[in-house]
């Protein structure tokens, strides 16, 4: 992805596409009403509500009978590796690359824990939390630092979905938000207002990036250049 290619029309556009693409806003607001004001993973009900978020995602392999497995392999996991994140209120603009590396460290823990026990035949086995729903998670945790992921963008940015390739998403998505900063200051506000600015008051930025990165990387949408964008609401 070329940086230098994002603006804040084409920002503005993706959320668009993607809410009338998916319901996971919906899915999402729905999450965040039953676990306001934050995610607490010591509270069963905001568990129990990351679960069913978790599967609106796409996280279908934590399957509705093995919520319980999860649940408590999540929980076990807050309970140690999760308190070496950062401040729930740091932006991903403004985390140190130590920082970086902390959530990743967290990130790998996660992602190797039981998500599932599944049995056929006779035959047991265990299935992995894994990478995309880890990093759903983490973004649920920290909603305006942390990107989720799928596995399409992983294939997009050449990550493994290591932690890693965990660090290289988020350094590279911290480039692109000092970008979208430089964006916003060109045009006489802070990034923190671009939510409200494109009409997304109840979002994150990297709710607003995350969307972009989905539409043009995941469903490979050739969004229109900045002049179409012109030329069009200039039509009135």
């Amino acid at each position: 992805m070329n940086i230098e290619e994002v603006t804040l029309g084409k920002i503005a556009v993706a959320g668009l596409l993607f809410d009338s693409l998916t319901p996971y806003n919906i899915s999402l607001a729905k999450f965040r009403s039953a676990t306001s004001p934050l995610l607490n993973l010591t509270i069963q009900k905001h568990g129990d509500a990351l679960m069913d978020w978790l599967n609106d995602w796409g996280c279908r392999h934590l399957s509705k009978s093995q919520h319980q497995v999860a649940s408590k392999s999540i929980l076990d996991w807050h309970q140690g590796d999760c308190s070496t994140l950062f401040s729930d209120k740091t932006p991903i603009w403004k985390l140190e690359d130590e920082q970086i590396e902390a959530a990743a460290k967290a990130y790998n823990s996660l992602r190797d824990k039981i998500g599932a026990r599944r049995s056929r035949y006779g035959d047991k086995s265990e299935v992995r939390i894994g990478p995309t729903a880890a990093s759903k998670i983490l973004f649920a945790l920290r909603p305006r630092a942390l990107m989720p992921w799928d596995e399409a963008m992983r294939v997009a940015f050449k990550c493994d979905g290591g932690p890693e390739s965990y660090v290289k998403y988020l350094t590279i998505m911290r480039s692109i938000t000092l970008h979208i900063a430089d964006l916003c200051r060109a045009k006489g506000f802070r990034i923190e207002y671009l939510p409200e600015k494109v009409g997304r008051p109840g979002s994150t930025v990297v709710e607003l990036l995350n969307e972009y990165i989905w539409v043009t990387e995941t469903r490979q949408i050739e969004l229109p250049p900045s002049e179409v964008l012109t030329r069009w609401a200039s039509l009135g």
